[in-house]
């Protein structure tokens, strides 16, 4: 977008662009926003929204505005605004051998959006339609010649898996995968799970040789690409 073009047409006189300040009642599942403009109370539909803006209700959102037509832009940068939400345990968890095991999870961060939910503690669900990537990673417990994989579901379809030998005993064993760039509609959701075949179980674990991991291990991440 050029935006020297911009600038001289909300400059014009005596037609031109309008910057105008509102707020985001409602995202849509189809790309659009509905919004109410400072000083108004009625709510106007649909309205569209630059590719890398990420909208949240409540959010003071700046439009151009000219005639009837509106275009969200974008809000002032602010704490938490990166739409890159982490969900991770903050404690061991037991998986029982050879199952396909869904991990709930325990806190997140960077999640001003609610993608994760103590209710429903497996899933981090998209806020707004558009493309994404996932990312996973598990500190397993050290074991001698054990399988263990970590892998990434949209919902029932696995979109990234990442498989691997625990060689020793010594130290946790690391894994972690990352999907390639994916759509998802407001409201589909990923979660992550872990498979091994250690008789009769395994541990997630939270820390490895000293070394407190929480937050960057047993954690699962959606990355907000655009719309």
């Amino acid at each position: 977008m050029d935006m020297s073009y911009l600038v001289n047409q909300i400059k014009a006189v005596p037609k031109g662009l309008r910057l105008r300040q509102g707020k985001v009642i409602t995202v849509n599942t189809n790309r659009t926003m509905d919004v109410q403009i400072a000083g108004d109370t009625n709510t106007l539909p649909s309205v569209r929204y630059l590719s890398n803006y990420a909208p949240k209700p409540q959010d003071q959102v700046w439009l151009l505005n000219d005639g009837a037509d509106l275009l969200g832009i974008g809000m002032i940068a602010s704490a938490d605004r990166t739409l890159a939400p982490v969900a991770y345990r903050t404690s061991d968890v037991t998986i029982p051998v050879n199952t396909n095991t869904y991990i709930s999870f325990e806190a997140d961060n960077s999640d001003a959006w609610n993608c994760w939910t103590v209710g429903d503690p497996t899933k981090l669900t998209a806020p707004i339609t558009g493309r994404y990537i996932a990312t996973a990673s598990i500190l397993m417990e050290g074991q001698n010649n054990v399988y263990a994989a970590v892998f990434i579901e949209k919902g029932t379809q696995e979109i990234a898996r990442q498989d691997g030998l625990i060689a020793t005993k010594d130290h946790g064993f690391h894994l972690s995968v990352s999907s390639v760039p994916f759509t998802m509609n407001k409201g589909d959701f990923v979660r992550m799970g872990v498979h091994h075949d250690h008789n009769p179980d395994n541990d997630l674990i939270i820390s490895s040789d000293g070394v407190d991991h929480t937050g960057f291990f047993n954690a699962l991440s959606l990355i907000y690409l655009g719309s």
